[in-house]
């Protein structure tokens, strides 16, 4: 069995530069894309029970296939043979159990070996994929050698980086910049606290490192990650690569970078408003002080700007009009 190297954290969080930051890394091979089984098939479809064994299985297909389709490298000619690596995920999955996180993360490990060319019992895998901190008790319970990094990130650049895709991305997919400032308060704050609460239940096995740190610096917080594994530090890592070709970032303001750039690092305030900032401060102030994230407005500021905000929250998520007569 490969061992696991897991990387994780909220989207638009830093967790793709991490990722390219350890392709480079001659002990292990990084899988080239997010793991999307792991949002796009766990859990809707996995907890839909009138679901057959053979829809489950042409879901996995999909969303294999459409997520390393969309690898793409700066001169856009990255080439994979999706067909052979699902073919190997199925040889290796095997009858296992279509709800596990666990069986489908080993099956694609080994696929991703042998498609590679990497001895499967000495090759450690590189994963990807946002906000799995939470689910790290399961993937160690049946892959106890598996080892996961949350990169976290100032939630307030983080919303900023989004925001920046709303118009062109994510309106596409139904999501205005209320909704995603509302998941960045949920899911951004969900994830630093999987990140305290791991950090403290298994330092062995989790480690967290802040995405200011690593682009202000990148070396130092490498080597501590590659402490935490047991590895010597590369100088490979300090140049991102996707499968071994140079990377200039996944920037939805279209920016491309040469190098690690720490430009949109503590830029919030240009990015975003005030209020979506007192926003954000009202609902993470504990998990942004956990983390050394410096607050700017005080408190009366913060819970009158989330009383605006809780309106329409509210309203689009909870509220049921119990009066209307059908």
């Amino acid at each position: 069995m490969p061992d696991y190297v897991f990387l994780t954290g909220h989207r638009k969080g830093g967790t793709t530069l991490l990722m390219s930051l350890f392709d480079g890394h001659k002990r292990a091979i990084s899988y080239p894309s997010d793991v999307g089984l792991l949002y796009a098939y766990f859990p809707v479809f996995t907890g839909n029970k009138d679901a057959t064994a053979e829809e489950l299985r042409t879901r996995i297909d999909l969303v294999l296939s459409e997520t390393l389709n969309a690898i793409k490298s700066e001169n856009n000619q990255a080439q994979i043979d999706i067909a052979r690596v699902i073919e190997l995920f199925w040889k290796y999955f095997g009858s296992g159990n279509l709800l596990s996180r666990p069986a489908v993360l080993d099956a694609l490990g080994k696929a991703w070996c042998e498609y590679s060319d990497a001895p499967i019992n000495d090759t450690t895998v590189i994963f990807k994929e946002t906000s799995q901190a939470v689910f790290h008790e399961d993937l160690i319970q049946a892959l106890p050698a598996l080892k996961m990094i949350n990169l976290v990130r100032d939630p307030r650049d983080n919303y900023a980086a989004l925001k920046a895709g709303v118009t062109n991305y994510y309106a596409k997919l139904g999501e205005n910049e209320l909704e995603t400032l509302a998941s960045v308060i949920n899911r951004c704050r969900m994830d630093m606290i999987a990140a305290r609460t791991n950090t403290t239940l298994h330092p062995k096995s989790f480690a967290a490192a802040r995405f200011e740190d690593l682009v202000a610096d990148p070396k130092p917080v490498l080597e501590a990650l590659c402490r935490f594994l047991g590895w010597e530090f590369d100088n490979a890592m300090l140049s991102p690569t996707v499968m071994g070709v140079a990377q200039s970032g996944n920037s939805h303001e279209g920016k491309a970078f040469s190098n690690i750039s720490a430009d949109n690092a503590g830029a919030w305030r240009k990015r975003i408003s005030a209020e979506e900032a007192k926003v954000i401060e009202y609902w993470c102030e504990r998990e942004m002080q956990d983390w050394n994230y410096a607050l700017a407005f005080d408190a009366g500021e913060r819970q009158r700007a989330f009383a605006t905000f809780y309106s329409w929250y509210n309203a689009r998520y909870f509220f049921r009009d119990l009066f209307r007569k059908s």
